[in-house]
C-alpha cells in the first residue's frame, strides 16, 4: 500500500510523539536514503502493524544510515 499525497500534506491531523533527537535525525537520513520520508515510512509501518490488507513491513536500507551533520 502506498502513501497518498494527502497523507503527507496538511490534510491529516498531526500526532505528536516523543522521539530522541538523534534517532529522529537518523530516521530522516534512512528515509532519504530510501527515497522516502518519515511520514510515509511511519504510516507504512502502522498499516503493517495493524494488519491492513496488503500492508508490508517497510524496507530497511542495505547499509547503515549516513551520520547526521
Amino acid at each position: 500500500m502506498t502513501t497518498t499525497p494527502a497523507e503527507t500534506s496538511n490534510n491529516t491531523p498531526t500526532r505528536p510523539i516523543r522521539v530522541p533527537l538523534d534517532l529522529w535525525a537518523e530516521f530522516g537520513n534512512v528515509a532519504k536514503q530510501l527515497g522516502s520520508n518519515r511520514t510515509a515510512l511511519i504510516l507504512e509501518f502502522m498499516r503493517w502493524m495493524a494488519r491492513h490488507p496488503g500492508a508490508k513491513l517497510p524496507k530497511r536500507p542495505d547499509t547503515p544510515p549516513a551520520a547526521s551533520a
